[in-house]
């Protein structure tokens, strides 16, 4: 993820030659020789800039805190992936040429700006928290009709239901593809509210009507349906309706329930469990840092252990053991997987919860699909049965 955005900061990781395509772009002139700086020289840049009339400088901002947001190894992936669905074979390799994520999201927002909104909403539903999720996996596997007609009679659905709360005028899905899932982005108009704003120098009262969210994922080969409806779960069996009918043409829906399946964390009891390690993952390593155990004969009782796994792998398993602990299993497993080293580069890793009985803080793309797959393999992550 991104860090805090600043102007100094974002002018140092993009290169000057895409900085001054970016304000050639916009048609405008800041009289800064870009070819004759140092990288590290952006100071004449910034004051530059800030020369700029406001109504520019904020609409220049906003543009570059979009850039600086996508700017990560999970942008760079949702914008491969769009690139993906638009066929377009070259574009990965044109951003490996590229050093530093700004650079490469830079130059996409100047060369490719098609693919920009539908990376832009990828990377936000990446980011969604697992927990927010609800998830059904009980529909029939029926391919998802994204014509206009229907993506507007799903607006038009979403509406009709936030209407009975004095909300929803108006809604607009906007739907992308990636990969075997389909996503639909939906905006109910919310409530009026009132807020304090500058227009140029004055500070005014001024009404608007926000847009709440509500993502639908629909994956045909899986026969599932995620959403996420923040503030809004009561509604979340309804929209599973509306959707079904929308884009599935299905008539009628039986109440379902979220997904249930129990992660089995007994054979992590055991010190000597081994993952089962694919080789193609590309998976070095995995270690248990934090385990939190329930008491079997009072669950309202827990004990969290955590411990530096940096020169021993085993060091939370050793400091259980090491305790004179009454009967309890484990309830919570923090795990931290690290993937091979590529070219030089510092290993990645990724540090996550698996709560008993159905909680796991991974997403659904990019490396956590290879670690789920991992989890799968090792009897952990539960699978689902031919025919659910």
């Amino acid at each position: 993820m991104a860090s805090q955005y600043s102007h100094l900061h974002f002018f140092r990781r993009v290169s000057n030659g895409l900085l001054a395509r970016y304000f050639e772009s916009r048609g405008i002139d800041l009289e800064v020789p870009f070819d004759e700086l140092k990288q590290t020289e952006v100071d004449s840049i910034l004051d530059a800039f800030v020369k700029l009339d406001n109504e520019q400088q904020a609409e220049i901002e906003a543009e570059f805190q979009d850039i600086h947001a996508l700017a990560s190894d999970g942008g760079v992936k949702a914008l491969v992936d769009e690139a993906d669905f638009h066929g377009d074979e070259n574009f990965a390799d044109d951003l490996a040429e590229l050093k530093g994520f700004h650079a490469k999201v830079m130059w996409a927002f100047l060369e490719r700006p098609l693919y920009w909104r539908g990376a832009t909403m990828f990377l936000h539903a990446d980011n969604v928290s697992p927990s927010y999720w609800k998830k059904r996996n009980d529909l029939p596997k029926l391919p998802p009709h994204v014509d206009d007609d229907s993506i507007q009679a799903l607006a038009a659905a979403i509406s009709g239901l936030f209407r009975k709360e004095g909300r929803g005028k108006n809604c607009k899905v906007e739907p992308y593809r990636r990969h075997n899932r389909e996503y639909f982005f939906a905006y109910p108009e919310d409530y009026a509210q009132l807020g304090i704003e500058w227009i140029s120098d004055s500070l005014k009262t001024l009404a608007h009507h926000p847009a709440f969210e509500i993502i639908f994922v629909y994956c045909e080969d899986e026969g599932s349906l995620d959403i996420y409806a923040p503030r809004n779960t009561r509604a979340v069996p309804d929209l599973q309706r509306a959707f079904a009918k929308t884009i599935l043409k299905l008539e009628t829906l039986e109440d379902g329930t979220i997904d249930k399946r129990v992660y089995d964390l007994a054979p992590l009891q055991n010190a000597d469990f081994d993952f089962n390690i694919p080789t193609e993952s590309g998976i070095e390593s995995v270690e248990v840092i934090r385990m939190r155990l329930t008491l079997q004969q009072d669950t309202r009782k827990r004990i969290t252990l955590e411990a530096n796994t940096k020169y021993n792998a085993k060091a939370v398993y050793e400091l259980r053991d090491s305790l004179k602990l009454p009967q309890c299993y484990i309830s919570q497993l923090g795990v931290k997987v690290t993937f091979v080293p590529r070219e030089g580069k510092r290993a990645k890793t990724r540090t996550f919860n698996i709560t008993y009985p159905n909680s796991c803080a991974l997403n659904n793309d990019g490396l956590d699909l290879k670690i789920r797959k991992m989890l799968a393999d090792s009897g952990i992550e539960p699978r689902l049965e031919e025919g659910t």
